[in-house]
């Protein structure tokens, strides 16, 4: 059996390996956009509720309504430090399953060139003998 050949089932098990990690990868990013998603949300609605409590300060509330606000705020920006821990998390699960893909798809760049390289040679050899045995019946012919 040609080298070629006995490659190809490790061809094609590198190839597959690179096709998963590469979804893993999509996946990965699609989860990244979604938490950074909420995370932006969650500032704008932090946002907007500080211009609300900033405008209904300035024409007077009452104590009552201002622990409210303030005791809300607090919330929100635990759950706004939280959503970032969370996008950290993510982001470093992004940057892993990158290199996992790049890395799964550099040997399966390799092997693929082995591979080629191997048929290439085994082309060439081919071609020698047949040019070799063509050169001996013209010259039994002779």
């Amino acid at each position: 059996m040609s080298s070629s050949k006995r490659l190809r089932p490790v061809q094609r098990i590198a190839s597959h390996s690179e096709r998963q990690a590469a979804r893993a990868f999509g996946a990965s990013q699609r989860v990244l956009s979604g938490e950074e998603a909420k995370l932006e949300e969650l500032r704008s609605y932090h946002r907007e509720y500080l211009q609300r409590f900033e405008s209904e300060a300035r024409n007077g509330m009452s104590a009552t309504q201002l622990q409210s606000y303030r005791a809300f705020l607090v919330k929100l920006e635990a759950a706004i430090h939280q959503q970032e821990e969370v996008v950290a998390v993510s982001n470093e699960r992004h940057r892993q399953q990158r290199r996992e893909w790049q890395q799964r798809y550099s040997r399966s760049q390799a092997l693929d060139k082995v591979v080629a390289h191997s048929q290439e040679k085994e082309r060439l050899e081919q071609e020698r003998r047949e040019q070799s045995e063509s050169d001996d019946r013209s010259q039994r012919r002779r």
